[in-house]
C-alpha cells in the first residue's frame, strides 16, 4: 500500500484545494498542514473549533455527504470534494433549528451548529437509538443538555415546535455567530506562542535564530524586545509581577516566553517548534501541604485572609457538644469554555484606532489597560462585542497573550490573530480551586449548629492575578451559608506554587464552600446518630430570622435581606419524596437521593449607565456595557424595554458599543447583568418614556403609538423622532452597592457500582428564588446548564500534575466533562420571592442573578447522595472530584490521585 503523497510534504508546503462549499467553488493554495475547519473559517465559511483533536465533536461538517470531524481532515485531501457546512440550505434542517430555539437548547451558540447536524437527516440522531447517547457526540458547556434532548425528541416526532426563542438564535444556528474564531482580517499574520516546557527554571537564553528563518515567518519576539511599558502587569498585587513574557524565570509550564508571527497558522506552529530555550532548573513548590515547611513570612504566602464571627455567648445548652474535624481537598479544575481564547488585533494607522476582537466581560477596562501599555489613550482602542463561546470565570481577565497580539499588530502595521488550541488552554487560561481545608465544627447532641473553624490553603499559582485571593475569601464568606451557627472562624492562606495561576471559575468559592459545609453536616448527623434531613432543617434561617447580618465579608458585607431558606428546603425535601418511583432492574447498583439547601451571592455594585433612543423607523435602540458569553443579554435587556415602552421584544435593538459611550458599567461577571444593567436600562427608558410623553402631550404608550387619555392615537414614534428637532435619547442610571442572595435546594438522585464506585446521576432538580424573572426559559437554561456544570465538576474533572511539576491535561481526554449520556433531565421549581423587607436593596426590577446559582450546591448535593447510597463512604468522602478513586480511598483503600499529590 503506497503512502499518501501529502504525508510525504512539509506541513510548511502549500498545495492547491478546488472544492465546493454549500453550492459555491472555492479554489484557494492551503497549508498541507491545514486542518478543513480552518481553511473554511479563513475563506468565508466559519466552522467552530474547540479542540481541534475531534474530540468536542464542534466543528462537524458534511463531507461528499458524509459528517466528518473537519479538524482531523486536511484541507488538502479535499481536492474536488462537496462540502456542506450549516450554513447551507438545506431545508430538513429548519425543523432541527426551530425545535433547538424554541427548546432553550442554545446558549452560547458554539455547538448549536454542530448539534444542528447531528439532529439532522444522516446525523446521529435516529429513532432507534437512545437520544442522549446520539447527542454525546457534541461537548456543550452552557445548556445541561435538557433542552437538548428535548429537542432531539421533537426532532424525531416529527410535529412543529410551539413558541419562539431568544433575539441571539437565528444567527448562531445558522452559522452566523460572530465568534472571534471565525474572523479574519486580510493580510492578518497569525501568532503562536513559544511556553516553558519547565515549571521552575532560570532562562539561561531564547534563541530564536532557527525560527525568523523559517519560510513565512514575518517576526519572532522576546521578552527583550517588549518595550518597558508591555514588560509585566503592574497590578500592584503581592508576588513577582508577571511578565508578558518571561526574561529571566519561568514560574510554571506553559508560561510565554516568546511570539512568533506568520504568515499562516502552520509556518506560525512550525516556527514556534524551532524556538531553543535554555533553562537552569530551580527547586519546585508545587501544593499547599507543603506549606508546613514554610516560615509565615516566606514571600510565597500571599497576605493572609479571615473571618470571624464571634457570636453571643451562650452556653446554656449542651455541655457536651460534638465535635469533628476533617480534611478535605478540591482538585484543581477550570471553567472550559468551549470556545479557547483568541483575539484578533487591527492596527487602522489612518485613523489611529486599534480594534480588537475577542475581549470578553471587561472589554472596556482591558481597552484601557492595552492603551496605556501600547501608548494610546482608552478612545483609540475599540473592542466590538461579538458572540462568545462561554465565558464560566475564566475568560475575560487581559491575559499577556491578548496583550501581546494588540502589541505585534501596532508594532508590525499588519492585523495579528492569535488563537490557542485546547492544550494551551488547559496550562494557561485560570485554573482554579486546588484547595485544601481543615474544618472544625460543632453540635449540641439535639442537633443544634454550635461553632465552626476553618483553615483554607489555597494554591494560588505562580503570580497573583487580580481574582486570586478572592476565591478563597468568597469561600469563606459563605461557608455558614443558609444556617445559623452560634460563632465561626476563618483562616485564608494563598500559596504561590509553580503551577498556573489560579482565577474564578462559575461560582467561586461557594461551589467549594457548599460542598464542605454539607459534608461536615452530613458527618455531624452520624456522629449525632440525626437524620440529615432533620439536622439541616432545624438549623436553617427562616423568614423569621430576615434581614440577616452572616457577620462574614466577601467584596461587602453578607447580609441576607429576605428569604426563607428552611421552607425552600422543606419543600424541596417533600418534592422528592413525591418523586414517582421508576422501574429500577436487579442491576446491583445501590441507589441514594438527597436534598441540600443553598444561598448564593449574585451582583456586584458599581455604577451602570444605559442609553435609550427612538430610531428613524420608531425603534428603539438600547445601549449598553455589558459583554454576553451566551447569556441572553440581547433576549432580556430588550424584554426590559419593551415592557416599560408598550412594545414587542422585537422593536428593540441592544447595542454594545466598540469604543468609548455614554453607556457604562463594570462588565459582565459575578451575575450582575440582570440587576445592575437591567435596571439601568429601565431607568433609561422610563425617562424615554416621560420626554415622548412631554413632546407627543400624550398620556400612554401602546405597541409605537402614543395614545390620549381617551385612548386614541396621538401620533407615532417614528413620526416623532422626525419632527423634533432635539434627539430622543435618554439616559439611565443605576447604581446600588449591594448583592442580591438567591435561595433553594438541589436534589440528587445517583446510583453507585458497589465494585468499580461509578457513580451514575439518575435525577436531578433544582429550586431556586430568582426575584423576577425577566424570561423564564432563560432562567431555567441558566439554571440546568450551571447544575450540570456542577455535577461535571464534582464527578469527572480534575488538572493532574506529575511529580516533576507538568501539567498532565492536554485535551478533553484527560480533561473528563459532562456528555448529554452522563446526566439526566434536570427538574427546575421557581420559589416565589420572599417578602422584601427594610434592608432589601433598591431594586425596581425585583430580579436576582441566577447565572451561578444551579453550580453553586452540585457538589454537595452529589456527594450527599452518593453516601447516602453508601453510607459507609459517608465519614471519609472528602475530595472532588469524586473519581473511583476518591470513592475508594473514602472506602478505606488506597488514597485517591488527588490525596497522593496533596500529601506529596
Amino acid at each position: 500500500m503506497q503512502a499518501d503523497p501529502l504525508l510525504r510534504r512539509s506541513f510548511s508546503e502549500h498545495a492547491r484545494v478546488a472544492c465546493t462549499v454549500n453550492g459555491a467553488p472555492v479554489r484557494a493554495d492551503a497549508p498541507t498542514g491545514l486542518a478543513l475547519n480552518a481553511f473554511l473559517s479563513m475563506h468565508g465559511y466559519p466552522v467552530n473549533t474547540g479542540c481541534d483533536v475531534g474530540q468536542c465533536g464542534h466543528c462537524l461538517v458534511r463531507l461528499d455527504g458524509e459528517l466528518v470531524r473537519s479538524c482531523l481532515v486536511l484541507a488538502a485531501q479535499c481536492e474536488d470534494a462537496v462540502i456542506e457546512t450549516v450554513q447551507g440550505a438545506d431545508p430538513p434542517r429548519q425543523s432541527v433549528r426551530d425545535w433547538m430555539s424554541a427548546c432553550g437548547a442554545l446558549q452560547c451558540g458554539h455547538c448549536s451548529p454542530a448539534f444542528v447536524l447531528a439532529m439532522g437527516p444522516d446525523g446521529p440522531l435516529r429513532p432507534d437509538r437512545d437520544v442522549r447517547s446520539a447527542l454525546s457526540d457534541v461537548v456543550c458547556r452552557c445548556t445541561g443538555y435538557t433542552g437538548l434532548a428535548r429537542a432531539a425528541a421533537g426532532v424525531l416526532s416529527g410535529a412543529r415546535p410551539e413558541g419562539k426563542g431568544r433575539v441571539e438564535d437565528e444567527r448562531l444556528l445558522t452559522g452566523r455567530g460572530t465568534f472571534v474564531g471565525g474572523r479574519h482580517a486580510t493580510g492578518q499574520l497569525w501568532a503562536r506562542i513559544v511556553r516553558s516546557a519547565r515549571p521552575h527554571a532560570r532562562l539561561r537564553a531564547v534563541d530564536i535564530t532557527a525560527a525568523a528563518a523559517c519560510p513565512g515567518v514575518a517576526a519572532v519576539f522576546t521578552g527583550a524586545d517588549l518595550p518597558p511599558s508591555m514588560r509585566s502587569f503592574e497590578r500592584g498585587l503581592p508576588g513577582p509581577a508577571e511578565p508578558v513574557l518571561a526574561t529571566a524565570t519561568v514560574r510554571y509550564a506553559g508560561e510565554p516566553v516568546a511570539v512568533v508571527l506568520a504568515e499562516d497558522p502552520a509556518a506560525a506552529e512550525d516556527a514556534a517548534a524551532a524556538v531553543v530555550v535554555h533553562y537552569d532548573e530551580l527547586p519546585l513548590l508545587t501544593v499547599p501541604a507543603d506549606a508546613g515547611e514554610l516560615p509565615p513570612d516566606d514571600p510565597s504566602w500571599l497576605p493572609e485572609q479571615a473571618q470571624w464571627v464571634p457570636g453571643q455567648d451562650d452556653r446554656s445548652g449542651d455541655r457536651d457538644p460534638v465535635v469533628i474535624t476533617r480534611r478535605f481537598t478540591l482538585a484543581r479544575q477550570t471553567g472550559l469554555p468551549m470556545e479557547n481564547r483568541g483575539v484578533l488585533a487591527v492596527w487602522d494607522a489612518a485613523a489611529a484606532v486599534l480594534t480588537i476582537h475577542g475581549f470578553v466581560k471587561l472589554p472596556r477596562a482591558n481597552a484601557a489597560v492595552v492603551a496605556a501599555a501600547i501608548g494610546l489613550t482608552p478612545a483609540q482602542v475599540h473592542t466590538p462585542v461579538g458572540d462568545v463561546g462561554g465565558g464560566f470565570g475564566v475568560r475575560g481577565e487581559l491575559y499577556p497573550e491578548e496583550l501581546l497580539a494588540a502589541w505585534a499588530a501596532h508594532r508590525l502595521g499588519r492585523p495579528v490573530k492569535w488563537a490557542e488550541d485546547r492544550a494551551e488552554h488547559l496550562r494557561a487560561t485560570n485554573h482554579s480551586r486546588g484547595q485544601v481545608w481543615e474544618v472544625t465544627m460543632s453540635a449540641e447532641r439535639t442537633g443544634r449548629l454550635l461553632d465552626a473553624d476553618v483553615t483554607l490553603v489555597q494554591d494560588a499559582g505562580a503570580y497573583a492575578r487580580p481574582l486570586t485571593a478572592l476565591v478563597p475569601y468568597l469561600a469563606s464568606a459563605m461557608f455558614p451559608g443558609p444556617y445559623r451557627l452560634r460563632s465561626y472562624r476563618a483562616r485564608v492562606r494563598s500559596l504561590l506554587t509553580n503551577r498556573t495561576p489560579i482565577g474564578t471559575v462559575r461560582a467561586p468559592g461557594r461551589f467549594e464552600a457548599n460542598f464542605v459545609r454539607e459534608r461536615m453536616i452530613d458527618m455531624l448527623a452520624e456522629e449525632l446518630g440525626l437524620d440529615p434531613v432533620r439536622l439541616r432543617s432545624q438549623n436553617l434561617l427562616g423568614a423569621a430570622d430576615m434581614p440577616y447580618d452572616a457577620g462574614t465579608v466577601n467584596e461587602g458585607p453578607v447580609h441576607y435581606d429576605s428569604g426563607d431558606f428552611r421552607a425552600a428546603f422543606d419543600e424541596a425535601v417533600a418534592r422528592a419524596g413525591r418523586w414517582a418511583p421508576r422501574d429500577r432492574p436487579d442491576d446491583g447498583l445501590l441507589r441514594g437521593t438527597a436534598v441540600v439547601p443553598f444561598v448564593e451571592k449574585a451582583g456586584l455594585g458599581g455604577p451602570e449607565r444605559a442609553i435609550a433612543s427612538v430610531l428613524a423607523d420608531g425603534a428603539i435602540a438600547v445601549q449598553v456595557a455589558s459583554s454576553p458569553s451566551g447569556q441572553g443579554h440581547e433576549t432580556t435587556l430588550a424584554a426590559v424595554a419593551a415592557d416599560e415602552l408598550g412594545l414587542t421584544r422585537d422593536r428593540v435593538r441592544v447595542v454594545f458599543p466598540a469604543g468609548e459611550s455614554r453607556a457604562t458599567g463594570l462588565g459582565t461577571f459575578a451575575s450582575r447583568t440582570a440587576m445592575h444593567t437591567g435596571n439601568a436600562v429601565l431607568m433609561a427608558c422610563r425617562r424615554l418614556k416621560a420626554m415622548v410623553l412631554e413632546r407627543a402631550g400624550g398620556c400612554s404608550l401602546r405597541d409605537g403609538t402614543v395614545l390620549d387619555a381617551a385612548g386614541r392615537p396621538v401620533t407615532t414614534l417614528a413620526r416623532l423622532a422626525a419632527a423634533t428637532g432635539a434627539p430622543l435619547t435618554a439616559e439611565g442610571e443605576y447604581t446600588v452597592d449591594a448583592h442580591t442572595y438567591p435561595y433553594g435546594a438541589v436534589t440528587c438522585g445517583v446510583a453507585v457500582d458497589p465494585e468499580l464506585l461509578q457513580v451514575r446521576v439518575e435525577r436531578l432538580a433544582i429550586s431556586c428564588d430568582v426575584g423576577r424573572a425577566l424570561d423564564l426559559d432563560i432562567v431555567h437554561g441558566q439554571l440546568i446548564g450551571g447544575l450540570v456544570q456542577g455535577v461535571s465538576a464534582a464527578l469527572y474533572e480534575e488538572l493532574p500534575y506529575a511529580e516533576d511539576g507538568r501539567p498532565l491535561a492536554d485535551g478533553l481526554e484527560h480533561y473528563l466533562v459532562a456528555l448529554a449520556a452522563d446526566v439526566p433531565d434536570v427538574e427546575v421549581s421557581i420559589i416565589e420571592p420572599a417578602p422584601l423587607t427594610a434592608a432589601s436593596p433598591v431594586n425596581p426590577l425585583g430580579v436576582k442573578g441566577i447565572g451561578e446559582a444551579g453550580m453553586a450546591a452540585a457538589a454537595a448535593a452529589v456527594a450527599a447522595a452518593v453516601c447516602t447510597a453508601m453510607p459507609a463512604l459517608n465519614a471519609r468522602l472528602t475530595a472532588v472530584p469524586m473519581t473511583p478513586s476518591a470513592l475508594f480511598a473514602a472506602a478505606g483503600g488506597t488514597p485517591s490521585v488527588t490525596d497522593v499529590r496533596s500529601e506529596q
